[in-house]
Protein backbone atom coordinates (compact mmCIF):
# COMPACT_ATOMS: atom_id res chain seq x y z
CA UNK A 1 0.00 0.00 0.00
CA UNK A 2 1.09 3.34 -0.82
CA UNK A 3 0.15 6.74 1.48
CA UNK A 4 0.51 9.61 -0.80
CA UNK A 5 1.13 13.15 0.09
CA UNK A 6 -1.65 15.56 -1.92
CA UNK A 7 0.15 18.15 -3.40
CA UNK A 8 -1.76 19.02 -6.99
CA UNK A 9 -5.43 20.82 -7.01
CA UNK A 10 -6.86 17.41 -8.82
CA UNK A 11 -6.00 15.51 -5.83
CA UNK A 12 -7.25 17.71 -2.91
CA UNK A 13 -10.55 17.97 -4.91
CA UNK A 14 -10.95 14.21 -4.71
CA UNK A 15 -10.02 14.01 -0.87
CA UNK A 16 -12.49 16.58 -0.38
CA UNK A 17 -15.39 15.40 -2.31
CA UNK A 18 -14.57 12.04 -1.18
CA UNK A 19 -14.67 13.25 2.60
CA UNK A 20 -17.99 14.88 2.18
CA UNK A 21 -19.30 12.41 0.49
CA UNK A 22 -18.34 9.54 3.46
CA UNK A 23 -19.76 12.00 5.79
CA UNK A 24 -22.91 12.07 4.31
CA UNK A 25 -23.54 8.47 4.74
CA UNK A 26 -22.18 7.72 8.14
CA UNK A 27 -24.34 6.58 10.52
CA UNK A 28 -27.25 8.74 9.63
CA UNK A 29 -25.25 11.58 8.17
CA UNK A 30 -23.39 14.81 9.20
CA UNK A 31 -22.04 17.73 7.73
CA UNK A 32 -20.55 20.91 8.60
CA UNK A 33 -22.62 23.65 10.01
CA UNK A 34 -22.91 26.38 7.77
CA UNK A 35 -20.83 29.48 9.99
CA UNK A 36 -18.20 26.64 10.38
CA UNK A 37 -14.40 27.04 8.83
CA UNK A 38 -12.74 24.49 10.68
CA UNK A 39 -13.02 21.97 7.92
CA UNK A 40 -12.22 24.59 5.25
CA UNK A 41 -8.95 25.39 7.00
CA UNK A 42 -7.60 21.81 7.10
CA UNK A 43 -8.28 21.28 3.42
CA UNK A 44 -6.84 24.91 2.54
CA UNK A 45 -3.60 24.87 4.75
CA UNK A 46 -3.45 21.29 6.54
CA UNK A 47 -1.16 18.41 4.90
CA UNK A 48 -3.07 15.75 3.07
CA UNK A 49 -2.77 12.40 2.84
CA UNK A 50 -4.15 9.58 0.63
CA UNK A 51 -4.11 5.70 1.00
CA UNK A 52 -3.64 4.01 -2.89
CA UNK A 53 -3.21 0.00 -3.64
CA UNK A 54 -0.36 0.72 -6.14
CA UNK A 55 -0.47 -3.44 -6.74
CA UNK A 56 -4.03 -3.21 -7.58
CA UNK A 57 -6.31 -3.18 -10.23
CA UNK A 58 -7.07 0.81 -9.61
CA UNK A 59 -3.61 2.40 -8.15
CA UNK A 60 -4.41 5.76 -9.09
CA UNK A 61 -8.20 5.15 -7.04
CA UNK A 62 -7.48 7.22 -3.86
CA UNK A 63 -9.26 4.61 -0.94
CA UNK A 64 -8.70 6.52 2.20
CA UNK A 65 -7.32 9.82 3.90
CA UNK A 66 -6.50 11.88 6.31
CA UNK A 67 -5.79 15.82 6.53
CA UNK A 68 -2.72 16.61 9.52
CA UNK A 69 -1.28 19.32 10.87
CA UNK A 70 1.23 20.73 13.62
CA UNK A 71 0.19 23.31 16.41
CA UNK A 72 2.98 25.55 15.01
CA UNK A 73 1.06 25.81 11.67
CA UNK A 74 -2.35 26.70 13.06
CA UNK A 75 -4.25 26.09 16.15
CA UNK A 76 -5.97 22.47 17.54
CA UNK A 77 -9.17 22.55 16.20
CA UNK A 78 -10.89 23.37 20.09
CA UNK A 79 -8.84 24.83 22.81
CA UNK A 80 -9.38 21.36 24.66
CA UNK A 81 -7.29 19.84 25.98
CA UNK A 82 -4.14 21.86 26.86
CA UNK A 83 -1.07 20.40 25.26
CA UNK A 84 0.99 23.50 25.86
CA UNK A 85 3.69 21.50 27.66
CA UNK A 86 4.72 20.04 24.12
CA UNK A 87 6.33 22.11 21.85
CA UNK A 88 3.55 23.08 19.38
CA UNK A 89 5.83 21.71 16.42
CA UNK A 90 6.03 18.47 17.63
CA UNK A 91 2.08 18.35 18.00
CA UNK A 92 0.08 16.79 15.54
CA UNK A 93 -3.52 16.96 15.00
CA UNK A 94 -5.09 14.20 12.84
CA UNK A 95 -8.63 14.53 11.35
CA UNK A 96 -10.89 14.82 8.27
CA UNK A 97 -10.27 11.25 8.12
CA UNK A 98 -12.06 9.44 5.27
CA UNK A 99 -12.51 6.05 3.78
CA UNK A 100 -13.98 4.24 0.89
CA UNK A 101 -13.36 0.61 0.75
CA UNK A 102 -14.15 -1.74 3.35
CA UNK A 103 -10.40 -2.25 5.48
CA UNK A 104 -9.10 0.98 3.87
CA UNK A 105 -10.03 2.98 7.61
CA UNK A 106 -7.24 1.03 9.39
CA UNK A 107 -5.05 0.16 6.74
CA UNK A 108 -4.96 4.46 6.30
CA UNK A 109 -4.63 4.94 10.65
CA UNK A 110 -1.42 2.51 10.44
CA UNK A 111 0.03 4.47 7.93
CA UNK A 112 -0.29 7.60 9.75
CA UNK A 113 1.58 6.30 12.74
CA UNK A 114 4.60 5.38 10.12
CA UNK A 115 4.16 9.45 8.98
CA UNK A 116 4.06 10.87 12.42
CA UNK A 117 6.87 8.45 13.51
CA UNK A 118 8.97 10.12 10.79
CA UNK A 119 8.08 13.60 11.75
CA UNK A 120 8.88 13.10 15.13
CA UNK A 121 5.74 13.65 16.24
CA UNK A 122 5.66 14.37 21.07
CA UNK A 123 2.07 13.68 20.68
CA UNK A 124 -0.82 13.08 18.41
CA UNK A 125 -4.39 14.58 18.88
CA UNK A 126 -7.53 13.54 17.56
CA UNK A 127 -11.23 14.05 18.33
CA UNK A 128 -13.35 11.11 16.74
CA UNK A 129 -17.00 11.28 16.94
CA UNK A 130 -18.62 9.62 20.32
CA UNK A 131 -22.18 10.50 19.98
CA UNK A 132 -25.02 10.16 18.42
CA UNK A 133 -22.56 7.41 16.95
CA UNK A 134 -19.19 6.33 18.82
CA UNK A 135 -16.72 5.91 16.97
CA UNK A 136 -13.92 6.22 19.65
CA UNK A 137 -13.46 2.57 19.74
CA UNK A 138 -11.50 2.73 16.81
CA UNK A 139 -8.57 4.93 18.38
CA UNK A 140 -8.91 2.28 21.79
CA UNK A 141 -5.37 1.16 20.72
CA UNK A 142 -2.85 3.78 21.06
CA UNK A 143 -4.90 7.25 22.54
CA UNK A 144 -5.89 7.80 26.03
CA UNK A 145 -9.42 9.67 26.66
CA UNK A 146 -8.81 13.21 28.13
CA UNK A 147 -11.57 14.96 29.65
CA UNK A 148 -15.76 14.48 29.15
CA UNK A 149 -17.24 14.65 25.56
CA UNK A 150 -17.37 17.82 23.87
CA UNK A 151 -20.63 19.33 22.17
CA UNK A 152 -18.88 20.04 19.03
CA UNK A 153 -19.91 23.52 17.60
CA UNK A 154 -18.66 22.94 13.87
CA UNK A 155 -21.21 19.74 12.96
CA UNK A 156 -24.78 18.55 12.67
CA UNK A 157 -25.86 15.34 11.85
CA UNK A 158 -28.44 15.91 8.52
CA UNK A 159 -31.75 16.23 10.37
CA UNK A 160 -30.35 19.38 12.91
CA UNK A 161 -28.81 17.09 15.90
CA UNK A 162 -26.35 17.38 17.77
CA UNK A 163 -22.79 16.30 17.70
CA UNK A 164 -19.92 15.35 20.99
CA UNK A 165 -16.62 14.78 20.21
CA UNK A 166 -13.99 12.75 22.75
CA UNK A 167 -10.91 14.49 22.45
CA UNK A 168 -8.04 11.82 22.42
CA UNK A 169 -4.24 11.91 23.13
CA UNK A 170 -1.78 9.91 22.17
CA UNK A 171 1.94 10.52 23.74
CA UNK A 172 5.15 9.22 25.39
CA UNK A 173 5.28 5.16 25.81
CA UNK A 174 1.49 4.78 23.60
CA UNK A 175 2.54 6.83 21.54
CA UNK A 176 6.65 4.66 20.76
CA UNK A 177 4.73 1.70 20.95
CA UNK A 178 1.89 2.90 17.73
CA UNK A 179 4.42 3.74 15.74
CA UNK A 180 6.23 0.83 16.07
CA UNK A 181 3.89 -1.53 15.68
CA UNK A 182 2.86 0.06 12.70
CA UNK A 183 6.00 0.00 11.14
CA UNK A 184 7.17 -3.78 11.93
CA UNK A 185 6.15 -5.07 8.63
CA UNK A 186 8.54 -3.06 6.68
CA UNK A 187 8.19 0.14 4.93
CA UNK A 188 9.94 2.83 2.48
CA UNK A 189 9.99 5.83 2.94
CA UNK A 190 10.52 8.94 0.14
CA UNK A 191 13.11 11.21 1.71
CA UNK A 192 10.60 14.62 1.18
CA UNK A 193 7.93 12.35 3.19
CA UNK A 194 5.87 12.45 -0.39
CA UNK A 195 4.94 8.77 -0.57
CA UNK A 196 5.00 6.16 2.25
CA UNK A 197 5.33 2.21 0.52
CA UNK A 198 4.28 -0.20 3.83
CA UNK A 199 3.20 -3.60 3.88
CA UNK A 200 0.21 -4.86 6.09
CA UNK A 201 -1.22 -8.02 7.45
CA UNK A 202 -4.51 -5.78 6.93
CA UNK A 203 -5.79 -6.18 3.49
CA UNK A 204 -8.69 -3.83 1.41
CA UNK A 205 -11.58 -4.82 -0.45
CA UNK A 206 -12.83 -2.68 -2.93
CA UNK A 207 -15.35 -5.25 -4.63
CA UNK A 208 -17.97 -2.36 -4.59
CA UNK A 209 -16.02 0.51 -5.23
CA UNK A 210 -17.26 2.50 -8.39
CA UNK A 211 -14.87 4.59 -9.78
CA UNK A 212 -15.73 7.27 -10.96
CA UNK A 213 -14.01 8.53 -14.55
CA UNK A 214 -14.28 11.80 -14.37
CA UNK A 215 -12.57 11.84 -10.61
CA UNK A 216 -9.63 14.56 -11.68
CA UNK A 217 -12.85 16.90 -12.56
CA UNK A 218 -14.68 16.42 -9.30
CA UNK A 219 -15.15 20.20 -7.93
CA UNK A 220 -15.81 21.26 -4.60
CA UNK A 221 -18.94 21.58 -3.16
CA UNK A 222 -19.87 25.40 -2.06
CA UNK A 223 -19.38 24.75 1.68
CA UNK A 224 -15.93 23.83 1.11
CA UNK A 225 -15.33 25.96 -1.78
CA UNK A 226 -11.95 27.49 -0.55
CA UNK A 227 -8.46 28.62 -2.29
CA UNK A 228 -6.60 24.96 -2.66
CA UNK A 229 -2.47 25.51 -1.86
CA UNK A 230 -0.10 22.58 -1.63
CA UNK A 231 1.02 22.02 1.34
CA UNK A 232 5.09 21.86 2.05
Amino acid sequence: MELRQLTTDSERRVFAHSLIETRMVKGAGFAETKRSHVGDAHLAYGQLFGLYDENGSEPEVMLAGFALHDLGSFPQSYPKPDLCHLPPEAVFECGELWAKAAGAARLVRQAAWILVGRLEARAVLVYPIFKPWNLTLAYKEGFERVGEPIQWPYARTLDGGGIWVQAMVSEGENLGRSIQEAGQYGFEVMQDLSCIRFNSPFSVCTKRLQRNPKDSEWRLPPKVSVEVRAAV
